[in-house]
């Protein structure tokens, strides 16, 4: 892990800590190495579970190594000037990526989708993401939601700075940003 990624990591785990006066994130490590197998719901029109269905989810090096270390244990929501950073845990990495990557009435991969992006968080409901095929760190990617196939931009230039930018939020704008941040049950 560079040492960037892991000093971004801390000052973000300090900065909630001292916010909500608790651990938020705690390492994860999958027993698939760099994949996660799980299921997520296929349901019908009116939003009854149909079934589950089987997947497997490749994880980004930046993302894999990054949760290794520290993951968030629960939903991590931020507030940032840009609008509400939500950080998903692990566990839930499949489940996002319904309606992106699969698709949630019938189950299916959803043809429009590149399969080399992987969505970690969310910002107001806008996708941010890795690629399975960039470097040790990134960048981070986001697409605006409802506009059809999803347009992504780089948002930072790598998964420390984007972690950096949610610490600098948190700690009241020191670096950058005010912010205020929650944790929440899903």
């Amino acid at each position: 892990m560079s040492a960037a990624l892991k000093g971004a990591l801390d000052h973000l785990q300090e900065a909630l800590a001292r916010t909500t006066g608790r651990a938020l994130f705690a390492p994860w490590v999958s027993a698939e190495g760099a994949l996660i197998r799980g299921n997520f719901e296929v349901r019908n029109a009116r939003g009854e579970v149909r079934r589950l269905q089987e997947a497997t989810l490749p994880l980004p090096l930046a993302l894999h190594r990054a949760l290794a270390m520290a993951a968030p244990i629960d939903f991590v929501r931020v507030e940032t000037p840009r609008g509400r950073v939500t950080l998903w845990p692990p566990r839930e990495l499949i489940e996002l990526q319904v309606g992106y990557r699969w698709h949630g009435f019938n189950g299916k991969v959803m043809r429009e989708w590149d399969d080399r992006v992987v969505v970690f968080a969310e910002e107001e409901g806008d996708p941010i993401a890795l690629r399975l095929d960039e470097g040790e760190d990134g960048p981070v990617w986001s697409a605006p939601r409802g506009e059809g196939r999803h347009h992504f931009v780089r948002r930072h230039a790598s998964l420390a700075e984007f972690y950096e930018a949610l610490a600098s939020a948190i700690d009241g704008g020191r670096r950058e940003a005010t912010g205020r941040v929650c944790a929440s049950p899903a």
